[in-house]
């Protein structure tokens, strides 16, 4: 039974092994999986989303072909669908059913059927160009798509071609492989245990045999008129002493190992009376060490009826010679299986042919079993007799003077040196299989997900922190931007600022400022343009960035704040500045700029890779609300204390009201009151508030204020004299009338949440004249 379940095991471990190994043969054979697919429509855009992108592991390997030029965009899926809006497109996709590349229309107007030039935006992480045919590579990861065109009047390329390199995964492999190694290991312990229960149940038996082939003795006549019992089939030691007339070398080992048996068993059944008359030329035996105690009872010298039950005839090799009386008798051997060779007491002349009887067991099979060696074995070491039937010399060795063979010679060893023996190598065979298949089996891509295997797709990573749970959050907004590309918008604004400070004109801002950053920069180049001496504008800051939070959103407008150093050779405060994106397809522009108080804390917030919400759906209120903010903070700077909002906001770090309050005083101090009268305004601007949130619940925000300066004439006879940047911005110096003088204020907050509390913290601020103009007669009262 045992065997026939080690069998049914193997042959079940062959085929787990089979199917396991065809599984990762077949996984392993292709290199790549292709997508391919024609646009028959004609569209100006073409959008692969990140379904398609990722629906195979690994770089993607992405060849488009046209007529013309082609364009292609790399960004986030949410921004490619807000920049494409409703202008006429296909989305690409991949048929389940067939595996190629499919086009399917999207959502769009059918009055929009061209677009603009896609290369430029800020929104894309990276951009190529072609002629004809487009190839690329790219690892993207999830929510990436790419937006394709061709000029963005004609049709976009019409062929694509996607392919993904195979990840060799074959999820069951290992799990059959190693079901087919235990099966092997279990059909071996099943094979081996049916052997050794075999070999118990045989070894009774050959006990048996060998205990009763060992209690058969031989009667042989003692030199003092006694017998000694020798073991039967015993085989004497040197040449039998024999006037045949025929040489010892040509007796058949075969007839001569039947005439001693014969001659045994003549012995042993009634010839004791030739033996005791002949006694006294007989010499006493010295027995083996291994041999059965020699008695001299006369019970002993009776005829043994039954010796030989279960008799059996030598076999060739194992021929006999009897010993001839007188001779001298050898050293026993230990070793009861083994043969030895005669020490020569003299030469062969003398006549005498001493030997003595080495004897073997009967069973010639047990032998075999124990001393490790087959028939056939013809080692120069093996126990085989010499062939002519003497265990002595060989029939070609030397005589005379020539020294016999060692005792040694003719030595049948116990066993051979089983350490060097081949065949244990091949007990490692199952080891070193059953090993390979583990190691085989090792790989993640041989095993299924839920067993600790890689994964088909591009997956989710485990967080690590709270940033990293924030990133992961299934449903949350991606930040605007990256800091490479936040990087890039702000290089290439200091790149335009440098030039139209070089160039002194405002015309060159334009892609990169708005608001009251522009208007500030405007006035300045205005300012300058009239009278040359006055200094230009304060330097675009281009130092390092050390404090960034772009908002996370899929709508517009979207807000950065970015706070960066100034750089340059003189050290001075960073630079806080408010970003903005209007609409998808516009650029970040910078909607306001300010130098940072000095000293200033400014309050925690998610790194740059997370952004974090705009102040458009703030969680929970603000001790403020953002629209009110610049509105509060102009009543505060026109009424002081006195202002109902004063409590709002720490005078901590503001600098910004006491320099207007000594400005104001300063100039109310240098005007006749005669002959002029002076007017302090405080408004909120146009511009509407920017910001983005905090971790805390709070946000910093960015908002403007405007002072009107407003100088009349009280008579008539007044002249209103002004000069620097009033002049030069009001085009003249003097005035009967009166002038009207502008001050922009940035100012940048950061406002609490309700729920923390607190007062409302002027972060930094920019005051700037950004207009003056002559006053009108209606505009002036006498008095």
């Amino acid at each position: 039974m045992r065997f026939i379940l080690a069998a049914i095991a193997f042959l079940g471990s062959v085929a787990l092994l089979v199917v396991g190994w065809l599984q990762v043969t077949e996984a392993r054979a292709a290199d790549t999986v292709v997508a391919t697919g024609t646009l028959t429509q004609e569209s100006p855009l073409l959008v692969i989303p990140s379904d398609t992108l990722i629906e195979h592991a690994g770089t993607q390997s992405i060849t488009i072909r046209g007529d013309g030029p082609i364009r292609v965009a790399i960004g986030r899926q949410a921004d490619i669908a807000g920049w494409v809006g409703t202008t006429q497109h296909e989305i690409v996709t991949l048929d389940d059913t067939s595996g190629a590349l499919v086009f399917t229309p999207g959502e769009a107007s059918a009055d929009e059927t061209t677009a603009p030039n896609i290369l430029g935006s800020d929104l894309w992480f990276q951009e190529y160009e072609g002629e004809g045919q487009l190839e690329m590579q790219q690892t993207l990861p999830v929510g990436f798509a790419l937006l394709v065109q061709s000029d963005g009047e004609a049709s976009a390329p019409n062929e694509i071609s996607i392919s993904w390199p195979l990840d060799g995964r074959a999820p069951m492999a290992g799990p059959l492989l190693l079901g087919g190694g235990v099966l092997l290991l279990i059909s071996l312990g099943l094979l081996l245990w049916a052997l050794l229960s075999m070999r118990r149940r045989s070894k009774p038996q050959r006990q048996a045999r060998e205990e009763l082939a060992s209690e058969i003795p031989v009667v042989v006549p003692a030199a003092d008129g006694g017998t000694a019992a020798t073991p039967a089939f015993s085989f004497e030691g040197s040449t039998q002493v024999a006037d045949d007339g025929l040489d010892s070398s040509e007796v058949d080992p075969i007839e001569q190992s039947q005439s001693v048996v014969a001659e045994s068993v003549r012995l042993s059944e009634g010839d004791a009376r030739s033996v005791e008359a002949d006694h006294d030329s007989f010499r006493p035996v010295e027995e083996p060490s291994w041999a059965p105690p020699a008695t001299v009872d006369a019970a002993d010298r009776q005829p043994q009826a039954a010796a030989f039950p279960s008799f059996r005839a030598p076999s060739a090799e194992a021929a006999a010679v009897s010993q001839a009386p007188g001779a001298p008798v050898a050293p026993a051997v230990d070793d009861p299986f083994s043969w030895s060779g005669q020490e020569e007491a003299s030469s062969p002349d003398a006549g005498d042919s001493p030997s003595e009887s080495a004897a073997l067991p009967a069973d010639d099979d047990t032998d075999k079993a124990d001393s490790g060696k087959s028939d056939d074995d013809d080692s120069t070491g093996g126990g085989e007799p010499p062939a002519g039937g003497a265990p002595g010399p060989d029939a070609t060795a030397p005589s005379g003077d020539v020294p016999a063979a060692e005792p040694q010679q003719w030595r049948r060893p116990r066993g051979r040196d089983r350490s060097q023996a081949p065949k244990r190598l091949f007990r490692l065979i199952p080891v070193l299989l059953v090993g390979s298949i583990a190691l085989s089996g090792c790989s993640a891509d041989f095993w299924p997900e839920q067993f600790g295997g890689s994964t088909s797709a591009p997956t989710t990573p485990t967080p690590t922190s709270s940033i990293d749970q924030a990133l992961l959050t299934e449903g949350e907004a991606l930040p605007a931007v990256n800091a490479q590309q936040l990087t890039e918008i702000l290089d290439d604004a200091a790149k335009l600022a440098q030039e139209a400070d070089a160039a002194n004109k405002p015309d060159g801002l334009a892609p990169r400022f708005t608001q009251a950053a522009y208007q500030e920069r405007a006035a300045e180049y205005k300012a300058k343009a009239a009278d040359n001496a006055l200094p230009g504008p304060v330097a675009f800051p281009t130092g390092e960035i050390v404090y960034a939070v772009p908002q996370a959103s899929e709508a517009w407008p979207k807000s950065i704040f970015v706070v960066r150093e100034a750089g340059g050779e003189t050290p001075t405060a960073p630079f806080g500045m408010m970003l903005t994106q209007s609409t998808a397809r516009d650029a970040y522009k910078v909607a306001s700029i300010v130098q940072l108080t000095p000293d200033v804390t400014l309050p925690e917030a998610a790194p740059v890779e997370i952004g974090a919400p705009g102040i458009d759906g703030l969680a929970q209120p603000l001790v403020i609300a953002p629209e009110e903010l610049a509105a509060a903070y102009a009543d505060v700077i026109s009424n002081g204390d006195g202002s109902q909002f004063a409590a709002l906001f720490s005078p901590e770090g503001d600098s910004l009201r006491t320099q207007i309050a000594d400005a104001r005083a300063t100039v109310s101090g240098e005007i006749d009151a005669n002959a002029a009268r002076i007017e302090f305004q405080t408004r909120a601007s146009d511009d509407p508030p920017f910001g983005v949130q905090t971790l805390d619940g709070g946000a910093i925000i960015a908002v403007s204020i405007e002072e009107v300066e407003k100088l009349s004439a009280r008579t008539q006879l007044a002249t209103l004299s002004v000069q620097g940047r009033t002049a030069a911005l009001a085009g003249a110096s003097s005035s009967s009338l009166g002038f009207e003088t502008l001050y922009t204020n940035q100012l940048m907050f950061y406002v609490p949440s309700e729920a923390t509390g607190g007062a409302v913290q002027l972060l930094g601020y920019a005051n700037t004249m950004t207009g003056a103009r002559q006053l009108n007669a209606n505009e002036v009262t006498y008095g």
